[in-house]
C-alpha cells in the first residue's frame, strides 16, 4: 500500500528546543543546486533530439521520470534549507544529509513499498540502504513513516494535470506506428506555414487533416484565431479533443463552410493530395489564402490529372518553394519523401 499524509502518523512535539541553522541551511541548498544538471540531462536528454523511434520514445519517458524525481528531491531539499534557516525543520529530518537519504524515501513514499518490505531493509544489514537510513537516525518503520510525513507537510506540490499525462501518453503511443496518411508536420515547418499563411486576430482558420494538432496548436499559439479542424482517424481526433481543438467533422470532404485561412498537410498518393487539395481551396473565402504542403511530384509527373493539376495551380500560387531534403525525418513518423510548400491566394 501506497504511504499517504493521510494515513501515517504526526510527527511528535519535539523534546528540544530548535535554533536557526545557516550552516546547514547553507549546505542543504548547495546539495539541491549541485541535483539541476542533473535535471537538465534527464528532462531534456540528447537522445530526444534524435529521430524518433519506439524505442527512442520509451528511454525518454522513462529519462524524464527519474528528472521528475531528482527535482521532487530538489525541492525537499530546498524546503528543508528555508526550515533550517528558521529553526523550524522538524527534528525527524535533521540528521539528513545526503540525496541518497531522499532518493531512498522517495522510493518508500511513491513506489508502493509495503510495510514488510521497507522492515526487510531496516532489518539487513547487507542491504546498500540500511547504512543510509542508519546514519539519518531513520532506523524503524515509525520513524521512516513519520519522516515521510514530514517532507510532504513541507512540500505540496502542484498535482500534474491528468489530461496532459492522458495527452502525452496517447502521442507516445503513436511513434511507430503505421496509420495510412499520418506524417505530423515538423514544428519548423509549421511555424514556416503560419508566417506565410498571415493570420490576424479574429480570422476563421481550418486544418482539414489536423493529425494530432502539429499545425493547429503553432496557430493557437500564435494569434487569436476562430479554428475548425478535422481528422478521420479515431486516435487522433482523441487527441486533438483533449488537446481542446474545435473538431467539427470526421471527414474533411463533408465541411461546406468558408474560411479566411486554411493550413494544411494533406495525405499523399494516388492523387489524394489533389482531391484535398481543391476541395480546401473551394472553402476559402474570397481573398482567402492556403498554405498547404504537397508533395515534390506534383511538380513532375505525367499523369493526366496532375497536369490539370498544375495547369489549375498557374494562376493561383503565390508562392511555391521546395523544402529541404528529408524535412520530414525529424516527424514522429519520419519519412524520406520530398515535398514542397505552396501558397494559394482566392
Amino acid at each position: 500500500m501506497q504511504l499517504s499524509i493521510f494515513d501515517l502518523p504526526p510527527d511528535p512535539v519535539p523534546t528540544q528546543l530548535r535554533y536557526p541553522d545557516p550552516r546547514k541551511a547553507q549546505k542543504l541548498r548547495e546539495l539541491a543546486a549541485s541535483l539541476q544538471s542533473q535535471i537538465d540531462k534527464k528532462m531534456n536528454p540528447a537522445i530526444s533530439h534524435q529521430r524518433p523511434t519506439r524505442r527512442r520514445a520509451g528511454i525518454v519517458a522513462s529519462m524524464r521520470e527519474d528528472g521528475k524525481q531528482l527535482q521532487r528531491i530538489q525541492s525537499w531539499l530546498r524546503v528543508m534549507a528555508d526550515e533550517a534557516e528558521t529553526g523550524t525543520l522538524p527534528d525527524i529530518l535533521q540528521r539528513i544529509t545526503t540525496k541518497t537519504q531522499l532518493e531512498v524515501l522517495y522510493s518508500f513514499c511513491y513506489h508502493r513499498w509495503r510495510d514488510e518490505d521497507i522492515h526487510r531493509v531496516l532489518t539487513d544489514k547487507n542491504c546498500h540502504w540500511y547504512g543510509k537510513l542508519e546514519r539519518a537516525h531513520l532506523n524503524s518503520l515509525d520513524r521512516i513513516k513519520r519522516a515521510i510525513t514530514a517532507l510532504q507537510s513541507l512540500d505540496n506540490p502542484v498535482p500534474e494535470d491528468p489530461t496532459l499525462i492522458q495527452i502525452q501518453e496517447l502521442e507516445r503511443a503513436l511513434i511507430g506506428r503505421n496509420i495510412r496518411g499520418y506524417f505530423p508536420t515538423p514544428r519548423p515547418i509549421c511555424e514556416r506555414m503560419v508566417k506565410l499563411a498571415m493570420l490576424r486576430n479574429g480570422m476563421n482558420v481550418w486544418e482539414p487533416s489536423a493529425g494530432k494538432g502539429s499545425i493547429a496548436e503553432v496557430i493557437r499559439e500564435s494569434v487569436r484565431v476562430n479554428l475548425d479542424v478535422c481528422e478521420l482517424q479515431a486516435e487522433l481526433r482523441q487527441i486533438l479533443q483533449l488537446k481542446g481543438f474545435n473538431v467539427i467533422a470526421f471527414n474533411c470532404f463533408e465541411v461546406t463552410g468558408n474560411y479566411d485561412r486554411i493550413l494544411m498537410n494533406p495525405p499523399f498518393g494516388k492523387g489524394l493530395e489533389i482531391s484535398h487539395i481543391t476541395h480546401a481551396y473551394n472553402r476559402l473565402t474570397e481573398g482567402g489564402r492556403l498554405v498547404t504542403i504537397a508533395p515534390e511530384s506534383v511538380s513532375f509527373r505525367k499523369d493526366r490529372n496532375y497536369q490539370q493539376f498544375r495547369n489549375w495551380l498557374a494562376d493561383k500560387t503565390v508562392l511555391d518553394e521546395a523544402l529541404p531534403d528529408n524535412a520530414f525525418l525529424e516527424s514522429d513518423r519520419p519519412t524520406g519523401v520530398r515535398t514542397r510548400l505552396l501558397v494559394l491566394a482566392k
